[in-house]
């Protein structure tokens, strides 16, 4: 692990949601942390490309002095079957999904596998968020909606 607050690698965001739910329910905050995207120089000139989505995702515990505790609270979910139950429900759906990029705005087809992951857009090679139902953004507080501006009218 790249930092030494790094408590568990996940594959997608929906396992680090999860691990970094299960530390907030003991009192233990923790952040998770996506390496920025790398650019690949091509060997034609001038030409540059965005690397695939990293293959882990950090979650990384904001008080050091937890870090014992937080490992033990991570190793007992695990021994649980908790994060196994996640993974084999992720592994086993079937069909397909549709995800729109935010950067290019076109849709694109993943394997239902990939639900909850981040993946790079065929069209642009931003990375992509491929929406998964399971997760729940209904209790999430994305703010106020901004007034609208009244000298428009």
């Amino acid at each position: 692990m790249a930092d030494p607050q790094t408590v568990f690698l996940a594959e997608n965001t929906q396992v680090a949601d999860a691990v970094v739910a299960l530390l907030a329910s003991a009192g233990i905050p923790a952040e998770i942390v996506v390496p920025p995207p790398q650019a690949i120089v091509e060997p034609l000139p001038g030409v540059t490309a965005m690397a695939d989505p990293p293959d882990s995702i950090e979650v990384r515990i904001t008080n050091p002095a937890q870090l014992a505790d937080a490992r033990g609270l991570i190793d007992s979910a695990i021994s649980a079957g908790v994060v196994k139950a996640i993974r084999e429900k992720r592994a086993s759906r079937t069909g397909s999904v549709t995800a729109q990029c935010e950067e290019c705005g076109q849709p694109s087809e993943w394997p239902a596998t990939a639900m909850g992951t981040t993946e790079t857009c065929p069209h642009c090679l931003a990375y992509l968020d491929v929406p998964d139902p399971d997760d729940e953004w209904a209790n999430i507080d994305v703010g106020e909606p901004e007034p609208e501006d009244a000298s428009r009218e």
